[in-house]
């Protein structure tokens, strides 16, 4: 088989988009724009050179196994770096790719016979899967998942399916993951080329095959050694109450399985402790189930992070899921 795209039920911009795509790497060009996420803030437009697509697409591909007699399912949107980078790789490789308009479930027009090697979903995607067309995920040997918000619940069903699932960890500076882990691990491994140090209690990424030398993130994680980490959060998400550091999105994690509408962690001001945890969500839990979840907390992240109210509020989310916090939490401030 050789490099070939069929579309599912797509619509015109998402085919749009990814000619585009296709017709920028044929022609070569030297550098591609593309949008950042938008989960820390405004999306802004940065540059990537096409080595650095093509080195990040040759790595992931020979990490993965995929190769001419490969076939690949796209159900991410092209204006991703995500999406962006699975055609690429499908490019660079030259293996044929399917892609599905992206929604929530995108497996519900597929084929249950149809066999692929490899696919890259976001969390809310394979949570909506889970509860429609589980069965459909084993037709996979290779499930990727991006973007943070995976529970622990998630994990543990995940972990029993056929296909091998990793989460990566990247962003669309690195173009794309620069480090994976599997289910029930917490520990990330970077992938060749890539080594990390810690500066100003933050994530340092240097990637040889990429070129990119000691980029400083706001990432806080613990360094085991420089090749793997576990990741704790967002340093400009920390939550400091009473002189603690708290990283919401390691909470998250945790009291994901007992809430079933959208929410998160924030730090609201107050007068004593700086700032105090609060849950915030879409819908008021009952006065039982916020009991519960308070005393789980308390028991696993200490006193100061047990959140001490419900605030109802609409969350704010990116294209590909992910919260966008400040934007949230400065909507409530107003």
């Amino acid at each position: 088989m050789a490099f070939e795209v069929t579309y599912t039920d797509c619509s015109a911009e998402t085919y749009q988009e990814i000619q585009k795509i296709i017709a920028l790497w044929k022609e070569k060009s030297p550098e591609y724009k593309v949008k950042t996420s938008g989960s820390t803030g405004a999306p802004k437009s940065i540059s990537l050179k096409r080595e650095q697509l093509e080195a990040s697409a040759r790595r992931s591909n020979a990490f993965f196994g995929l190769n001419e007699s490969s076939l690949v399912l796209m159900p991410l949107s092209p204006h991703t770096i995500g999406g962006k980078m699975m055609l690429i790789r499908a490019l660079v490789g030259n293996y044929p790719i399917q892609v599905v308009e992206p929604r929530a479930n995108p497996l519900e027009e597929i084929d249950p016979k149809s066999r692929f090697s490899f696919i890259s979903l976001v969390p809310y995607q394979v949570k909506v899967i889970l509860e429609e067309t589980p069965e459909k995920l084993n037709r996979f040997d290779t499930i990727l998942l991006g973007g943070m918000g995976l529970s622990s619940e998630l994990e543990q069903v995940l972990a029993e399916l056929k296909p091998a699932v990793y989460i990566g960890f990247g962003m669309t500076e690195t173009v794309s993951h620069i480090a994976l882990r599997t289910m029930n691990n917490p520990v990330y491994e970077t992938l060749d080329g890539v080594e990390l140090t810690i500066s100003n209690d933050s994530l340092v990424i240097t990637d040889s095959k990429l070129g990119i030398d000691r980029m400083q993130t706001n990432d806080q994680v613990e360094l085991i050694d420089p090749k793997h980490f576990r990741w704790l959060g967002r340093a400009d998400f920390v939550i400091n109450s009473g002189g603690i550091k708290i990283h919401p999105e390691i909470i998250e994690q945790v009291i994901a399985e007992y809430i079933h509408v959208p929410f998160m962690i924030g730090g609201m001001p107050h007068e004593t402790l700086g700032e105090a945890c609060v849950l915030i969500l879409e819908e008021a839990l009952t006065e039982e189930k916020f009991r519960k979840i308070r005393e789980i907390i308390r028991e696993k992240f200490g006193k100061y992070a047990a959140p001490k109210e419900q605030v109802i509020s609409s969350i704010l989310k990116t294209e590909n899921g992910k919260v966008r916090r400040k934007e949230t939490l400065n909507s409530l401030l107003k």
